[in-house]
C-alpha cells in the first residue's frame, strides 16, 4: 500500500524548484555575499534532502507494485541523488558566501587597523613616554625619600656620636675630679699623719728631756724644776 506523507508548503515549493528544469542558481550568477542569502541557500538544501528521502521512501514502496521493481528503486534513487547533489550545490554556494563575508570582514578589519596604524603608534609613543615620565618621577621620589631617609640616619647618627663624646668629657671630667679628690685627701691624710708624727717625736723628746730634768732637779744640790719644756701644738 502507498503511502501518504504531508509535506511543509515551504518543503514542497522548494522541492518543486529544486526538481523544475531550472535547476538552482546559474553558475554564471554572481553570489551576493549576503549572510541572509547564504541561511537561505542552507534551508533551502536541508528542505531538498528532507523531501528527496521523503519521496524516495514513498517511490520505493511504489515501485513494489510494479513489474520491474529493482529499476524502478534504481531510478527513484538516482532522482533522490539529484536532488541531494542540487542541494549540495546550495550548500556550496551558501559556504562559498559566508567565506566571502568573512573574508570581506576581515579585510576591511585589516585596511582598519592599516588606517588606525599611525595614530595607534602615535598613541603608543604617548603612552610610553607618560610611562616612562611617570616611572622616572616615581624613581625621583623614591630617591628623594632615601636621600632624605639617610640624611636623617646621618644626622641621629652624627648627634649620637656628639652626645656619646660630650657624654665621655664629663665622664672624664668627673673621673679627673674624683681623682684630684681622692690625691688631695690622700696627700691630706699623708700630711696629718705625718704632723701627728711630729708632734708624737716632739712630744716624747719633751717628756724624755721634762723626765731627765726632773731626774736632774731630784738630785742633792739641783736647781729648782724649770717651766714644762712639752710642745704646744
Amino acid at each position: 500500500m502507498r503511502r501518504s506523507r504531508l509535506f511543509p508548503l515551504s518543503c514542497l515549493a522548494t522541492l518543486m524548484f529544486a526538481l523544475s528544469p531550472a535547476g538552482p542558481a546559474r553558475a554564471d550568477e554572481a553570489p551576493v555575499p549576503d549572510l541572509a542569502r547564504a541561511a537561505t541557500l542552507h534551508s533551502d538544501a536541508s528542505a531538498i534532502r528532507e523531501a528527496a528521502t521523503l519521496r524516495f521512501s514513498d517511490e520505493e514502496i511504489a515501485c513494489y507494485a510494479r513489474f520491474l521493481v529493482n529499476r524502478c528503486i534504481d531510478q527513484a534513487r538516482e532522482r533522490r541523488v539529484e536532488a541531494i547533489r542540487r542541494a549540495r550545490a546550495l550548500d556550496t554556494e551558501a559556504d562559498a558566501i559566508e567565506l566571502a563575508e568573512k573574508n570581506r570582514r576581515f579585510t576591511e578589519r585589516m585596511d582598519e587597523q592599516a588606517a588606525n596604524a599611525p595614530q595607534k603608534a602615535i598613541e603608543r609613543a604617548e603612552l610610553e613616554a607618560k610611562n616612562r615620565a611617570d616611572s622616572e618621577a616615581r624613581l625621583r621620589q623614591l630617591s628623594e625619600k632615601d636621600a632624605d631617609r639617610v640624611k636623617r640616619e646621618q644626622d641621629a647618627k652624627t648627634r649620637g656620636m656628639l652626645e656619646a663624646e660630650a657624654r665621655h668629657r664629663h665622664e672624664a671630667e668627673q673621673a679627673r675630679r674624683r681623682a684630684d679628690e681622692a690625691t688631695a685627701a690622700a696627700q691630706r691624710a699623708e700630711q696629718a699623719r705625718s704632723d701627728r708624727e711630729d708632734y708624737d717625736e716632739r712630744a716624747r723628746k719633751a717628756a724624755e728631756k721634762k723626765a731627765e730634768q726632773e731626774k736632774k732637779n731630784a738630785a742633792p744640790g739641783a736647781k729648782p724644776a724649770a717651766d714644762s719644756l712639752l710642745p704646744t701644738r
